[in-house]
């Protein structure tokens, strides 16, 4: 079959944990040789920074388009993206219509019809399954072609729970931009940019700050250890709102006496977040919050760093424990005892960063997710 043509839409105009792996499987889709347009959603031009359109061109993909495209269904938006969308299709003649999330999904096949040509692909990015609502089941029976999955937990749900056939739903882990978070690129910041030192011990944190984020587990861990170890640190990158940083990090810090333990990064993107997981020693995973396919943990394994995570849902298949990084219980204790080993063992610290590199390397490769994703492709359109 020949090179394929490839319509990606995303509904979203946010740059997240989604439309970044969005973006990087249609850039690695082209860079083998299919054509590709992708659709996005339109975002205010004072969060220029933030939006798919913007970060998408830096990263060298084109075409782009920004349609309405919200993140929910709304019916006036529905209309406007459906009268755009039409010509799109009637001019680009694509193969496949890659939808990444369910509003994406649903413009998708409003779009196309009832028509089985272009097949309809969507992505599951939560490691439990897809949505099974009444309208996500209704378009799985009406109008996809096949799933994209990141685990097989999910694939099994999208089969038993949404109706789909086994043969048309395929697990893929998503792919990271390797590059990027290589430790042999070269960046111009470094630890010092965080205010920490060489012989800081660095146990890191990238969430959003929010009660629901058990933080209260590294901050506890760090007041035990203190004592022990005058090196340890807490590096936290990610941002609150309405008074979240000083109820959830600054107070109980203070309580505990380790305010002066904790740096607060505030929201990195760019080369200030691979810098900051540069400057870890370890990665603590304690909640995954929305981000199901825990792509923050896949990050730090990219940048050499071992991470700690809970031994629970979809954590176990990305961390090998004692190997790559640890599995913990939901707990401080646990935490505690687990750094009280690591802290002293330089050797073992340094094997599990390049054990969890080499995992992502072989895993996680742009490259890998968009061969196997077009083969999936071809093998749905010789079905129909």
């Amino acid at each position: 079959m020949a090179n394929l043509k490839i319509l990606h839409l995303l509904s979203n105009w946010k740059w997240t944990e989604i439309s970044e792996p969005a973006v990087d499987l249609a850039l690695a889709q082209k860079k083998l040789g299919s054509e590709i347009e992708f659709v996005c959603g339109r975002g205010p031009a004072d969060r220029s920074k933030r939006r798919v359109d913007y970060n998408a061109r830096l990263k060298k993909l084109d075409p782009i388009h920004v349609l309405e495209m919200p993140k929910h269904f709304r019916v006036l938006a529905a209309y406007k993206d459906y009268v755009n969308l039409r010509p799109l299709l009637k001019r680009f003649q694509p193969d496949v219509i890659h939808c990444h999330k369910s509003n994406a999904h649903l413009m998708g096949f409003l779009s196309r019809g009832i028509s089985k040509s272009p097949v309809i692909v969507r992505s599951c990015y939560d490691f439990e399954g897809p949505q099974h609502g009444f309208r996500s089941r209704l378009l799985d029976k009406l109008g996809t072609g096949g799933m994209v999955v990141i685990n097989e937990q999910s694939r099994q749900a999208a089969i038993a729970r949404n109706g789909l056939a086994p043969g048309t739903v395929q697990v893929i882990e998503p792919g990271i931009d390797l590059d990027r978070f290589s430790p042999q690129r070269k960046i111009s910041e470094d630890l010092r940019s965080f205010g920490l030192t060489p012989d800081s011990f660095v146990v890191g944190v990238v969430s959003r700050i929010r009660d629901s984020r058990r933080l209260d587990i590294p901050l506890k861990a760090i007041e035990a250890l203190g004592k022990a170890f005058p090196q340890l640190q807490m590096l936290l990158v990610g941002r609150g709102r309405d008074g979240a940083v000083e109820k959830v990090v600054e107070q109980p810090a203070r309580e505990m006496g380790i305010r002066d333990r904790i740096v607060m990064a505030g929201y990195c993107e760019g080369d200030r977040l691979v810098a900051a997981y540069r400057a870890m020693d370890v990665l603590v995973y304690a909640s995954a919050g929305s981000d199901k396919s825990c792509r923050t943990v896949r990050e730090a394994m990219a940048a050499g760093i071992p991470v700690i995570a809970v031994g629970a849902g979809f954590l176990p298949e990305l961390i090998e424990d004692h190997s790559t990084g640890r599995l913990m219980e939901l707990s401080w204790e646990s935490l505690a005892r687990i750094l009280e080993e690591l802290i002293p063992d330089e050797v073992k610290l340094r094997e599990m960063g390049r054990r969890a590199l080499n995992t992502s390397i072989q895993r996680f490769s742009p490259v890998l997710q968009a061969e196997r994703t077009l083969d999936f492709y071809r093998k749905l359109l010789n079905n129909v």
